[in-house]
């Protein structure tokens, strides 16, 4: 019997930690001291005997038949979950593998980790959890979010980049990030900018990054998403994320600054969708369009994508705050929040779970926790060749591509060391606040709003305390449900 690897799987190697990752399913498996028995799993079609040979090799004091059998039972499990395909003959392999359509009842178009409910009332531990404590202990690159261009068709009102430059990042550069970023066992890329499809070279950037083995995500508006565009991003299983703001094109224009805009981004949204491409609508609400938001989540359900809405706007990453002006209103965003957690999460979510409230750690422990996971499993590249920590914290640099390597600014950054080892310490004020446990301490948030990653930005501690007060809301709804 053959064995091989899906193409829609991906394998890395985390320390102790072997991680199987499945595109179409959306879904994940990490296995501990599992190595010996997953060396051999790869993309090319090899006798199961064989490996079992290579694993005996290797435990020859073990018992041969027991190590036989639980290689099957690993392995049948593998293939049950979609992860391994076992066939007779590389065509028989082939004949198996799917790819994603929209053509089913549910197309899964973002990562969904489902936890089960133990005996105790409790959850499960999924292996999101169980790789996050130990990047936590072991800093380890998993995913790379690479600007390659500060260029960009919109100028949205919101947008944290302070400025739009024809800047562009070589090909060449980006190659050879890359290559390292494969080498120090990443697994994810996404490219965004400015508007990254305007890069003359963002088609073989894409080709470049699957034949590294890597998933490929891609933030852009698409207004420059042209078919030639389409049909690379379904050869290489990307996903693609896209800003809808508004149903209405001139909300929409209005807020992108961008006459024409809505009408090329909803025309791309199709296309891709045709071309049976994963798009993900997000719609970030601003004070102009929030209330049309349901509109674009429901446009998105009538074509199976996922969408979601988002009321954090930060400031630019220079520490101009002009774009703030545009952020909800503390009541505007309370509405946001009922609308959200009181209608749209389930009442069995494991956040409404029994005993919810009873777990939050005290404030000795909570100020012993990381204060951020920027730096921690990721990384960012500009245009310019500057590395920073996140997304929004294009102003703190912590080192550059043209200077440095991508391994040396990962192990040897101080800046980046700095925020990576920064706890939750450095907030004793937030240790004691009743709304502390409805809040998400962002350094990057902070930085750009502050000027200071420590000094916390106090519009989030007024929505914390909105959020506590609909989460309470919450909780007696589901009271009153449960017997």
């Amino acid at each position: 019997m053959l064995l091989r690897l899906s193409n829609q799987t991906f394998k890395r190697q985390f320390g102790p930690f072997t991680y199987f990752f499945h595109r179409l399913n959306a879904s994940d498996r990490v296995f501990r001291d599992a190595e010996v028995f997953c060396e051999k799993l790869t993309r090319v079609p090899t006798e199961k005997s064989e490996m079992v040979n290579y694993i005996l090799s290797i435990y020859t004091d073990g018992d041969k038949e027991e190590i036989c059998r639980d290689f099957d039972e690993f392995v049948t499990m593998l293939v049950q979950e979609g992860y391994l395909l076992a066939g007779d003959t590389p065509e028989a392999l082939d004949a198996q593998e799917q790819r994603f359509t929209y053509n089913v009842e549910k197309p899964k178009t973002i990562d969904q980790y489902e936890r089960r409910q133990t005996a105790d009332g409790g959850f499960s531990k999924i292996s999101q959890d169980v790789l996050g404590e130990y990047f936590r202990e072991h800093p380890t690159l998993f995913s790379l979010h690479m600007d390659i261009t500060q260029n960009c068709t919109e100028r949205c009102r919101h947008c944290y980049i302070p400025a739009y430059n024809p800047l562009y990042l070589s090909y060449e550069k980006i190659c050879s990030v890359l290559d390292e970023f494969r080498a120090m066992g990443g697994l994810s890329i996404s490219l965004s900018g400015g508007e990254c499809m305007m890069h003359k070279d963002f088609t073989r950037i894409v080709q470049a990054i699957r034949e590294r083995d890597c998933t490929v995500g891609v933030l852009s508006n698409l207004t420059v998403c042209t078919d030639e565009k389409i049909r690379v991003l379904r050869e290489a299983d990307a996903t693609v994320q896209v800003s809808l703001y508004s149903m209405v094109p001139e909300i929409h224009d209005a807020v992108t600054c961008l006459k024409g805009s809505w009408k090329r981004t909803v025309d791309a949204i199709i296309r891709l969708r045709a071309a049976d491409v994963p798009v993900r609508i997000s719609c970030p609400c601003l004070q102009i369009n929030y209330k049309g938001y349901p509109d674009v989540i429901k446009f998105a359900e009538c074509l199976k994508m996922s969408a979601q809405t988002d009321f954090i706007i930060m400031a630019k990453y220079d520490g101009d705050c002009s774009n703030l002006c545009n952020r909800l209103t503390i009541p505007q965003t309370r509405e946001i929040l009922e609308d959200v957690i009181l209608r749209a999460v389930p009442t069995e979510s494991e956040y409404f779970a029994v005993g919810k409230k009873a777990e939050m750690p005290s404030p000795e422990v909570w100020m012993a926790q990381k204060a951020c996971g920027a730096g921690v499993d990721s990384l960012c590249l500009a245009a310019n060749g500057d590395f920073y920590p996140c997304p929004a914290f294009g102003d703190y640099v912590i080192g550059n591509v043209h200077q440095q390597s991508l391994r040396e600014v990962w192990l040897n950054s101080e800046k980046l060391n700095l925020v990576r080892h920064a706890t939750k310490a450095k907030f004793p004020k937030c240790a004691v606040c009743k709304d502390r446990d409805y809040c998400s301490i962002c350094l990057c948030r902070n930085y750009n709003e502050t000027g200071d990653m420590f000094t916390p930005a106090e519009h989030f501690c007024k929505v914390a305390e909105q959020n506590h007060i609909v989460v309470d809301m919450k909780h007696e709804q589901v009271k009153k449900l449960r017997p």
